[in-house]
């Protein structure tokens, strides 16, 4: 990673991304952040990006309202910090709206771009007014996925109602709608002809396929310590594998951070020794770390809630490395977990998972990571957000007005 501090502000922006991101911060694992890793690392040649963000706390001597130039595959990325927000921290006030705010702050710094591209509902109802310039506006969970009683979004708390009619009105402004999540895609093309059904894509620099390394009885869990992930599950999955088949060497590694930890470090203490020290919290993994972890593993258990997920990464990643999935219902929008080729679906009863997972040893590796093959992230991220520039007709930068 390259940096520097107190270069003036970028001259004409192709695409402006608004976001609370920082550019500098250590690499999170799915969501949002990925997929902007993925933009700013695979967008054409060419096109001159720029993202008004966060500063988490990682670049000691950092100023509020300073460009920055960080370097990306081919790109120089111009960076502005426009808020300090600790997002290991639980959450007292939306951060979305601390962001909105730094970009008041800091509005005189940023030129009007030529494309201005949203990840969140009332970030997109802001730098619409703000700056007035056409909207891309990506949308990365399911229908109402965030106003569900699983859902850890401020959003549910104001209602339904008032959340599908602004997500309809804002799908309805924007110039191009990229939504993550192909039946709720169908839903916004009737607000918005110009929608696109985007697939989440692996990035192969950090997902090898190996087939010769994994341990056959390691299962693998990623996500974020929350309840829509529901780590909780996951646990009492795996105590009824243990303690149904005591002489398999069955282990689980529960990748990822956030307010479950102590909840989950108290349900396995309370769990048989025997089980309870085959399970390993390892907190949160830079992206390469978590590929030689999933390059040792033998398949991925998901235990999302309904509604919540968009078209997850981490499923995405881990069949790419040839990792079967064994996967709650509503965890696989995209159908990608196929019977007797890629994995298996089931309810949230911990038995028939953990029966999922024993049945998984059985699948061929090669052929899971051939059910992703074409959604390598060079192809996708140009196709989905750089179309114009190669004939797709989806939003690109110099051709976007």
């Amino acid at each position: 990673m390259t940096g520097g501090e107190g270069k003036p502000g970028p001259g004409q922006i192709d695409r402006l991304i608004v976001q609370q991101y920082d550019i500098t911060r250590y690499p999170t694992i799915g969501g949002i952040d990925t997929c902007l890793r993925g933009l700013l690392e695979y967008a054409p040649p060419g096109v001159e990006l720029a993202v008004v963000g966060i500063d988490e706390g990682t670049w000691p001597g950092r100023k509020l309202g300073r460009w920055e130039s960080h370097r990306r595959g081919e790109h120089t990325i111009r960076f502005l910090p426009v808020a300090r927000i600790d997002t290991g921290r639980a959450r007292r006030f939306p951060y979305s709206v601390r962001l909105v705010a730094g970009v008041l702050r800091h509005r005189r710094a940023i030129p009007r771009p030529r494309v201005v591209q949203a990840h969140r509902l009332d970030v997109a109802l802001a730098v619409r007014v703000l700056f007035r310039a056409p909207l891309v506006y990506c949308i990365h969970t399911q229908e109402r996925g965030l106003v569900g009683r699983t859902s850890d979004s401020f959003w549910r708390f104001g209602g339904a109602a008032v959340y599908e009619r602004l997500d309809r009105m804002m799908a309805g402004l924007a110039r191009c709608v990229i939504v993550f999540n192909p039946d709720y895609a169908e839903r916004v093309r009737g607000w918005n002809r110009r929608t696109v059904s985007a697939p989440t894509w692996f990035d192969p620099a950090t997902t090898p396929f190996r087939l010769d390394t994994h341990d056959p009885y390691a299962v693998l869990w990623v996500g974020r310590l929350e309840v829509p992930k529901d780590p909780e599950l996951a646990v009492r999955v795996f105590a009824a594998l243990a303690l149904d088949h005591p002489d398999e060497p069955w282990s689980l590694q529960i990748v990822g951070s956030g307010s479950l930890m102590p909840a989950l470090e108290g349900q396995i203490a309370a769990l048989p020794p025997d089980v309870g020290r085959r399970i390993t919290l390892r907190g949160r993994l830079d992206p390469e770390q978590l590929g030689e972890v999933r390059s040792r593993s033998g398949m991925l258990l998901m235990t999302s809630h309904p509604g919540y997920e968009g078209f997850p990464r981490v499923l995405v990643e881990s069949l790419a490395t040839g990792l079967p999935a064994v996967v709650t219902e509503g965890s696989d929008t995209a159908g990608l977990v196929r019977p007797l080729v890629s994995g298996s679906v089931h309810g949230r009863d911990p038995a028939a998972l953990a029966a999922g997972l024993r049945s998984a040893r059985a699948l061929d590796r090669t052929a899971v990571a051939g059910v992703v093959s074409a959604l390598s992230a060079p192809r996708v991220v140009r196709e989905v957000f750089f179309g114009d520039l190669i004939g797709s007709g989806a939003p690109a930068g110099r051709g976007a007005r």
